[in-house]
């Protein structure tokens, strides 16, 4: 009788579970078509993570298959905080901004949560979001305009590269200085016998070299404010493609090593010394988004360069 019972209470509970699982995948379908309510806390601050008051914050929320999406404009208050609320059908996108501070957009995706929805609330109800609003400091530095990619002309030799002009050195390029020196190792096969690339960076002066930093992908301003003299500057990096193939030459996947663009490379250069051989004079500057290829006419590389021309002066916040 005993285990009779026992089986019988394990089918109602397996039952109950049932019904609760598919009440929830009903609720998130319904969400989905028709949309849901989403409410959070956003709390603004500044990078001191003391509240920003006054800080405007667009919210968009998406539009559900069946029903279209709205906008609205919350302010924070004294304590940087806002309540935000909306219909959507998955995500919340916001953007905020504030005189004399960098603007910041995020996206809250509750279909990517895996919280799901109860009755017709996404989940979680009223959750935190923390946004950082970075202060405008003192913008001197330039933002070195990108054209297009860049092309060496040679490839498997070293060629030094002007960030200040965003080019190789003569006569590879219209550069002036090497502040650094750059690599790209390829042996001209391109699909289907591609073997893959290799680009490298250094730094052959003394003193000079770069190190990375972590960015603010949510800013409008991702980058570092200052270059740190006391931090510890690396001489060379490599980045790499290489395909691997199986014993029939069909291809597996890629080996990759990327720069990550959540980094930046903080960069010392054109360094002068004393007559002690100490450093007396360097320029600072810091690269995003580095990529790399080939194509027709040579290795090729991109990327964003932020340069300070002063000497000594470590501010790479641009103007």
């Amino acid at each position: 009788m005993k285990s009779k019972m026992t089986v019988k209470f394990l089918a109602v509970l397996l039952l109950a579970q049932f019904a609760m699982y598919a009440r929830a995948d009903s609720d998130l379908l319904r969400a989905i078509k028709y949309g849901a309510t989403a409410q959070l806390t956003v709390k603004i601050v500044d990078d001191a993570k003391q509240p920003v008051e006054g800080a405007k914050i667009e919210a968009r929320f998406d539009a559900a298959l069946s029903a279209s999406g709205e906008s609205k404009s919350f302010v924070s208050d004294t304590n940087g905080m806002a309540i935000v609320s909306g219909r959507t059908g998955k995500s919340v996108y916001l953007r905020v901004t504030k005189d004399g501070y960098y603007g910041s957009t995020t996206e809250i995706g509750y279909a990517g949560l895996g919280l799901g929805v109860r009755g017709k609330n996404w989940q979680p109800w009223n959750m935190t979001k923390e946004i950082v609003l970075r202060p405008i400091k003192q913008p001197l530095a330039v933002k070195v305009p990108v054209e297009n990619w860049r092309i060496a002309d040679v490839t498997n030799q070293w060629v030094g590269f002007d960030i200040e002009r965003y080019d190789f050195v003569r006569p590879h390029g219209k550069g002036e200085v090497a502040d650094m020196e750059i690599k790209i190792d390829w042996d001209g096969r391109r699909f289907p016998n591609y073997t893959g690339i290799d680009v490298y960076i250094r730094f052959p002066q003394k003193y000079a070299g770069g190190y990375y930093q972590d960015r603010f992908m949510g800013s409008d301003f991702k980058d570092s404010y200052l270059a740190l003299t006391n931090a510890t500057y690396l001489k060379e990096f490599r980045f790499y493609e290489h395909p691997v193939r199986d014993t029939h030459g069909e291809l597996l996947r890629y080996e990759v090593n990327d720069f990550d663009p959540s980094k930046v490379l903080i960069i010392r250069s054109r360094c002068v010394l004393d007559e002690n051989g100490k450093l007396k004079d360097a320029r600072y500057s810091q690269i995003s988004n580095f990529r790399f290829g080939c194509d027709d006419k040579g290795g090729c590389i991109m990327f964003q360069p932020i340069f300070n021309p002063t000497p000594n002066d470590t501010n790479l916040e641009p103007k």
